[in-house]
């Protein structure tokens, strides 16, 4: 026996059998050639993964959101507050059932009602008075500019209304008027009733409390002891003996931001 024989005999017997029937095997196949390695096909670029392209999903995604930003604005624009419309038929609203008696909106320094002028911002401490019964007849409103009404309910105003309270110190009534341009409720007094003073004010500031827009101001051009509610293009005014509290509140839910053309 030549060294190759001796060197497989001497292989422990479990080794000498794997080997033996893998030859076996490997000549039972056709030819009784070995099988050839499967060969693994090459990966390209070098072994590196294909990189995804967002680039479609970002455009869908972007487009997705415009579509999403445009759905909101014309939801919200189906929910907005007033508009000018809504504004014009509330100023030109004459119903006799709303409280308080109604004045005509002031067409403003051009005597033209609707014209750009009619709530013209002037300057702060511009002085616009109450017009006389001479004017009033003649229709002379416009030039000199006068208010049509003591206190008044609409015209051109100061630039700045007054905070939205109750006021420590009487403002300017041109200030009041923008306050009325912005929705709000003015009450005026002239009275030194202190009980009538502290009553008014719980109603304003208990408006004020639910969100409703409300002012209130002393206001010693107006007849003695007298109290008065305005709201744009309405005046509700009485002795102070005449005041109830109902007849404020009233006034108040029924006319805050009901001419309201700025969306306050």
């Amino acid at each position: 026996m030549d060294g190759e024989g001796e060197e497989f005999l001497n292989k422990e017997p479990s080794t000498a059998r794997r080997l033996e029937s893998r030859s076996e095997r490997e000549g039972q196949r056709p030819g009784g050639s070995p099988r050839p390695q499967r060969q693994r096909p090459a990966r390209g670029g070098g072994g590196r993964r294909r990189s995804f392209n967002w680039t479609p999903l970002l455009f869908i995604g972007g487009a997705l959101g415009v579509v999403a930003i445009l759905v909101y604005a014309v939801i919200q624009t189906g929910v907005s507050g007033p508009t000018e419309s809504d504004s014009q038929r509330a100023q030109l609203d004459d119903d006799p059932a709303l409280p308080g008696v109604y004045f005509p909106p002031h067409p403003g320094p051009d005597g033209v009602f609707p014209s750009s002028d009619d709530r013209r911002h002037l300057a702060n401490g511009t002085v616009i008075p109450i017009c006389t019964e001479a004017q009033l007849a003649a229709g002379e409103i416009s030039d000199p500019l006068c208010y049509t009404s003591n206190p008044p309910t609409s015209g051109p105003h100061a630039a700045s209304p007054a905070q939205f309270k109750v006021l420590d110190n009487p403002a300017p009534r041109e200030n009041l008027v923008h306050n009325m341009e912005h929705g709000a409720v003015v009450v005026w007094y002239n009275t030194a009733d202190p009980e009538l003073i502290d009553e008014l004010a719980s109603i304003v500031n208990e408006a004020l409390d639910r969100r409703r827009l409300a002012v209130m101001s002393f206001y010693p051009d107006m007849e003695p002891d007298t109290v008065a509610f305005t709201a744009w293009t309405r005046l509700d005014k009485m002795p102070a003996s005449e005041f109830t509290r109902e007849r404020l509140q009233d006034f108040i839910e029924e006319h805050q931001r009901r001419f309201n053309p700025e969306g306050f």
